[in-house]
């Protein structure tokens, strides 16, 4: 009894000593997403050597776009490059955005002196993004001899849903500390879009419905093959007439972790 007693004790003793040495789990926070108001966690779990899943978190309440300025000098070079619709009418300076997406992913870490989670890696990813908020445009028409600006404050959702490949790097910290960097990357997918402006044109006739979508058209380069508009007395919709194609980056991301 004796024996058993105290061969139960080392084998407890090896396994506590050999999970203080090489812990298997990472938390992380994302630094880099911080700047943005973007609360974004990953933890990361080794299931081999070389190998390990992780899976990221992220959110962001709705309040208005970070950086507006900047956005709006990046959103105004990127309009002549969008073949269905153009945002030169949107007030992005007023415009509210919150996020939240789910980012799985396969690491292979890279190198012969070097196991995970520590060194360089290649990622196999997925991620799931949706946009919501409110983007406030406006159209200029005339009705009755009378030119009015129409303001149309704009429900907005935006998902994308996306597969990609990414390299990067993790450093080990102290016994317990990690830094991972982000690099570079890249993601292929498809978006969805519906936006929605409540409004009552009940007190309008049907030649002002008429008029105000077609200028709603004009004013904003609508591509009816891949955006559907409808407008009626109850308000603007606007969505998905078909798949819109996502190729976009990811990477320069900065987290903090803690093994365990």
């Amino acid at each position: 009894m004796k024996t058993t007693s105290i061969t139960a004790f080392y084998v407890c003793f090896s396994f506590l000593c050999f999970s203080q040495e090489s812990p298997t789990s990472v938390l992380k926070l994302n630094l880099s997403a911080l700047t943005l108001g973007t609360y974004s966690l990953q933890y990361e779990k080794v299931l081999g050597k070389k190998i390990s899943l992780t899976l990221g978190a992220g959110y962001r309440p709705v309040k208005r776009v970070p950086f507006a300025r900047t956005v709006e000098r990046y959103i105004d070079a990127a309009d002549s490059r969008i073949d269905y619709i153009s945002l030169a009418n949107v007030k992005k300076g007023e415009a509210t955005v919150g996020t939240f997406n789910l980012t799985p992913e396969f690491r292979f870490y890279l190198g012969k002196n070097k196991s995970a989670p520590i060194g360089t890696y290649i990622a196999v990813f997925g991620r799931y993004n949706s946009y919501f908020g409110k983007a406030p445009v406006f159209v200029d028409m005339e009705y009755r001899g009378v030119m009015a600006r129409v303001e149309l404050p704009v429900d907005t959702q935006i998902k994308t849903y996306s597969g990609g490949l990414m390299l990067g790097k993790q450093f080990r910290l102290g016994n317990r500390f990690t830094f991972d960097w982000f690099i570079i990357g890249g993601h292929y997918g498809k978006v969805t879009i519906f936006g929605e402006s409540k409004q009552d044109l009940e007190g309008y006739d049907e030649q002002f419905i008429k008029d105000l979508r077609a200028k709603i058209i004009d004013t904003f380069k609508i591509n009816e093959q891949y955006l559907a508009l409808d407008v009626d007395k109850s308000g603007v919709r606007v969505e998905n007439a078909r798949n819109l194609k996502l190729l976009n980056l990811r990477g320069l991301g900065f987290n903090i972790g803690y093994r365990f």
